[in-house]
């Protein structure tokens, strides 16, 4: 375990290390060009801002662990940093993204795993106690697992539509070559008129594709401390057991129950 720890530790440093040296050289090509042309390229400086923003993502992880909030193994923050880095880097500065058609929805695919271990994760720091964790049933885990990957990419697909629409981005690939008369002939027969809806659809379905994925990976983690007890209890008695019952006329009113909280006290 050990030796995994500093392996990722080596990754992370190393992915760090590029990201800045980038940021770095971005900024001061942009100063060399501007004192050059006389005047600054905001294009080396969107990359440096790329740069650095991609080194605060990496960072998440350590936040998240230190704050206490969800129990991130190693492997799973080191696939995370590689993810960002294959975005930020490889996609975003290296311009991956227009270079290969395949780029994207191959991230979004790799999305949908590291979500859903992410969610599964979650689900074990919200539900720290094992005795009652294990009698959780193993659906209601994978369920919670995959509910907030599909979440996740849902999320970054709005965030994709807001840059597009209030800042004129292009993340959602909606500006195209198309001319006007194609347009117009590809409307009335196919969707391919509106090459925003075709990407984030295909995005979508990459994301539910890699998160259904992590169901079999999640599966032996979740079997390992599992004991859940099936039960003979039938549809109907659950509903009749959920359902608040009147007490009948003349009946004593049953006493509140003292719940018991986790530091043994009874309320």
């Amino acid at each position: 375990m050990c030796k995994l720890m500093k392996k990722a530790n080596w990754v992370i440093k190393i992915i760090r290390t590029v990201l800045v040296l980038s940021c770095v050289g971005a900024v001061a090509r942009g100063i060399q060009m501007g004192i050059v042309n006389h005047e600054l390229e905001a294009d080396y400086f969107i990359t440096a801002f790329t740069a650095l923003v991609s080194v605060a993502i990496t960072y998440i992880p350590n936040f998240v662990r230190h704050a206490r909030l969800i129990a991130i193994p190693a492997a799973l923050q080191t696939a995370f940093t590689v993810f960002t880095f294959l975005a930020m880097f490889f996609g975003e500065i290296l311009g991956f993204y227009d270079r290969f058609g395949w780029w994207d929805s191959m991230l979004h695919f790799s999305s949908g795993i590291i979500f859903g271990l992410v969610g599964y994760m979650l689900f074990i720091s919200l539900n720290r106690d094992s005795s009652v964790r294990g009698k959780l049933h193993p659906v209601s885990v994978i369920l919670f697992a995959v509910c907030f990957s599909i979440a996740c990419g849902t999320v970054w697909e709005i965030f994709e539509f807001a840059g597009d629409s209030l800042l004129g981005m292009n993340m959602q690939r909606w500006q195209t070559e198309i001319s006007s008369q194609d347009w117009a002939v590809m409307q009335n027969v196919s969707n391919s008129s509106n090459p925003g809806l075709i990407n984030t659809m295909k995005d979508i379905i990459c994301d539910m594709a890699g998160t259904l994925l992590s169901i079999p990976i999640l599966l032996p983690m979740i079997r390992r401390n599992n004991h859940y007890a099936k039960t003979n209890i039938t549809t109907e008695e659950l509903i009749a057991e959920l359902t608040p019952q009147k007490p009948a006329s003349g009946a004593p009113v049953p006493a509140p129950v003292a719940y018991e909280h986790i530091s043994g006290k009874t309320a």
